[in-house]
């Protein structure tokens, strides 16, 4: 699997590309910071975390419901990875949702965790 690597997208002639880890460990972060609809051609890319996170629920509940939310959002636009919703974790402080995602790619990399935190600005 390769990915374009930002920003260093050109070097000379040619276009630098992420691969195999690299490119899981960039593509897995876009998805997760992204708001749903907000890239031009998909409006179902992204996640609504900040919706999520800011709705009157109680913290289980939103919880789980950002745990879904991730779970779809990898299932839908990663089809080279394995997940389960149980290999993630969520945990809330605040507005900082610390992300644990254990993820086994359908290449020869091994099963891996990636622990993501995403600061959500108020609005």
């Amino acid at each position: 699997m390769y990915s374009i690597a930002f920003p260093d997208i050109f070097n000379g002639s040619k276009v630098n590309l992420n691969k195999d880890y690299d490119a899981i460990k960039i593509n897995l972060k876009s998805l997760l910071m992204s708001n749903r609809g907000g890239l031009y051609g998909d409006p179902h890319y992204g996640l609504n975390m900040k919706q999520i996170l800011w709705d009157q629920a109680c913290r289980p509940v939103v919880i789980e419901l950002l745990k879904d939310e991730i779970f779809n959002a990898i299932y839908s636009y990663m089809p080279q990875v394995s997940i389960t919703r149980d290999d993630i974790d969520v945990k809330v402080d605040g507005n900082i949702v610390h992300a644990s995602i254990e993820v086994k790619a359908d290449s020869k990399i091994p099963s891996d965790l990636f622990n993501i935190e995403i600061l959500l600005d108020q609005e």
